[in-house]
């Protein structure tokens, strides 16, 4: 599932009008979907067994990009450590997730270009420099069961029970559920902060919330941090003569 590119924070608002949505830290880093079995789950893994690899408890996951392209052998450290934040109980997932560098001393994002200096394929754990953490936001597919089809409330909590947050390692996307302008400022100044590229704005509830492979959605939108800033400044951006001083447009 594809975001919706906006211009300006009143798209957001007039898709939005009348509907509870959500907002996410839209993270800088390379989209990914992870797919697992559990060596005891009652489900078999369907994927290329090539590309599978094994875990550190006998079962089975790989990596993949939003095209389908295998990423396992790029990214073998989250593989190494997936049994870290899997929950015993949790047998088998797709989980929709972005890989972004982290800064193991400052703990925190690192730049989209650091991300692309690791080696594309047949990366050997020693030998990785740029270390990943995974971010996880969606979940297609739980023990046995697609979740495509439930609102993204129900399939978020779903994903919070199902895995453990290991700084460094994996985490969930941060998110806010304000529904007014000034709360989505405040929450979009801070994703900033964190080295994020903005928010990603999507139907909480309801049968438009569902999960929709493969498309790109009016029912996800993301917003980049200039586009929101021209539109708040403009609103607020008053001259002593009340009158409106003249916004450069981009």
């Amino acid at each position: 599932m594809l975001a919706k590119p906006t211009k300006a924070i009143t798209e957001v608002l007039d898709r939005f009008e009348n509907q509870t949505f959500t907002c996410e830290y839209k993270y800088d880093g390379e989209r990914a979907q992870i797919h697992y079995v559990a060596k005891d789950s009652p489900q078999q893994y369907k994927g290329a067994k090539t590309a599978a690899a094994k875990t550190d408890k006998g079962g089975l996951a790989a990596i993949f990009s939003r095209n389908s392209e295998d990423l396992s052998k790029k990214y073998p450290d989250i593989l190494a450590k997936l049994n870290t934040w899997v929950k015993e109980e949790t047998k088998s997932f797709v989980l929709d997730c972005e890989t972004v560098a982290w800064d193991v001393e400052e703990k925190k994002v690192l730049p989209f270009q650091q991300l692309m200096t690791r080696k594309k394929k047949d990366v050997k754990i020693e030998d990785v420099k740029v270390k990943v953490c995974v971010f996880a936001f969606d979940l297609l597919f739980l023990n046995g069961e697609a979740v495509v089809g439930k609102p993204l409330r129900e399939r978020r909590a779903l994903l919070q029970d199902a895995f453990t947050p290991v700084e460094g390692e994996f985490s969930f996307a941060t998110h806010m559920d304000g529904q007014e302008l000034d709360e989505i400022q405040t929450f979009l100044e801070e994703s900033v902060k964190a080295s994020c590229e903005g928010l990603m704005v999507k139907m909480l509830d309801g049968d438009e919330s569902g999960y929709e492979p493969s498309k790109r959605s009016r029912n996800w939108l993301k917003v980049h941090f200039p586009h929101f800033l021209i539109f708040f400044v403009t609103l607020t951006r008053i001259s002593p003569d009340q009158k409106r001083l003249p916004i450069r447009r981009r």
